[in-house]
């Protein structure tokens, strides 16, 4: 999938989970407010662009001017490129923990009432920024960030407590682009570092051969290569359900 539809899935996936709206069709595992949802849905849009830091040309390796070049070169050298390391149930555990800690980290400032959680504060401007920028409300990146900044910097000050759901949104949108991923042709490295490769009774097997590759990875292609029209009519269809979730669980309209 490409990095729209990657942040449409994200979105999705966060209306998915934290949909409680009744007669809306959502897991609804978590209840939260209705900015949470729109703001988790952005956040989530976000995070669902964080395993293509691997990747030379992702949105990430555009943020920042050299920096964010560097960091998506550092990112898939450690792990092994794109597909490899950051496409993994290895990763996504990762990620779980990583967030855990950086939600947990606070200041308290002398200038301010109560503490500030500065951890989710910048990891959500920079999720936010990727999300506005990749589904072109920010024109420029400087617009995007300023976008981020200024929002993740009102939740955090005047709602810190209010900041629960920071390690399940990110984990979510993580693992959906994963999951987008495993529904390409190409496929992921599910086990990464490992790589057992198909036997070639299976190599050899038709579609079977499809879901099981030679190289070790993993795929489920429903919707064909990546870029594909299957994989744009997914993600419009992804981004209806987004749609209709937030204006059921923000504006009380009944579907």
């Amino acid at each position: 999938m490409m990095g729209y539809n990657h942040a449409i899935s994200g979105a999705a996936a966060w209306v998915a989970v934290a949909s409680t709206a009744p007669n809306f069709p959502a897991l609804g595992v978590t209840a939260v407010e209705p900015w949470q949802m729109i703001t988790g849905a952005i956040v989530c849009a976000g995070a669902a662009l964080l395993p293509d830091a691997d990747h030379h040309n992702a949105t990430i390796a555009h943020s920042v001017p050299v920096v964010g070049s560097a960091a998506v070169g550092a990112v898939g050298a450690l792990t092994g490129g794109h597909r490899h390391g950051m496409h993994s149930i290895l990763a996504i555990v990762g990620i779980w923990f990583a967030t855990g800690w950086i939600g947990a980290l606070t200041w308290r400032p002398n200038w301010w009432n109560q503490a500030i959680p500065y951890g989710a504060a910048i990891a959500t401007a920079a999720l936010l920024t990727f999300a506005v920028k990749v589904l072109k409300v920010g024109k420029t990146w400087l617009r995007s960030w300023i976008i981020g900044a200024v929002a993740a910097a009102a939740i955090t000050l005047f709602m810190p407590d209010q900041i629960g759901w920071f390690q399940l949104c990110i984990t979510v949108g993580f693992l959906t682009h994963i999951v987008g991923d495993f529904l390409t042709v190409e496929g992921i490295s599910w086990l990464w570092p490992l790589k057992i490769k198909a036997p070639k009774f299976i190599a050899n097997t038709p579609l079977v051969n499809l879901i099981w590759k030679e190289n070790g990875y993993f795929a489920l292609p429903i919707l064909g290569k990546t870029g594909s029209i299957f994989a744009y009519l997914f993600g419009a269809a992804l981004g209806l359900y987004a749609l209709a979730g937030l204006a059921t669980n923000v504006l009380g309209v009944a579907l």
